[in-house]
C-alpha cells in the first residue's frame, strides 16, 4: 500500500470522517499527495480508485454554497478492515 494512501487513510480516522461526515476530496487529496513525484501520483490515484471501487471510501456529490464538488468519507461499515490494514 502507498504511503500517502495510509496517511490519507489515517487522517480520515484520526478527524473521524466516517460515514455521513465528510471532507472536500480535492481538499484532502492535495494534502496529501504534493510532496509526491510523477510516478508516485500515478499509483496513489490508481490504488485511490480501487479504494472507491471496493466501497472502502464513499465518494459522492455534494452541493455547496459555491457550487459543488466531490466530497469523501470512510465507509462506517469498512472501519474495521482499514485499522487492520494500518496496523
Amino acid at each position: 500500500m502507498n504511503r500517502a494512501i495510509k496517511a490519507l487513510l489515517m487522517t480520515m480516522l484520526n478527524q473521524r470522517i466516517i460515514g455521513g461526515k465528510h471532507t472536500p476530496e480535492n481538499k484532502i487529496i492535495k494534502s496529501k499527495t504534493k510532496w509526491l513525484d510523477k510516478k508516485e501520483k500515478k499509483e496513489f490515484q490508481k490504488e485511490y480508485k480501487e479504494l472507491i471501487k471496493q466501497g472502502v471510501m464513499i465518494r459522492v456529490k455534494k452541493r455547496t454554497g459555491k457550487g459543488s464538488d466531490w466530497h469523501i468519507s470512510l465507509n462506517s461499515k469498512k472501519v474495521n478492515e482499514v485499522m487492520r490494514w494500518l496496523e
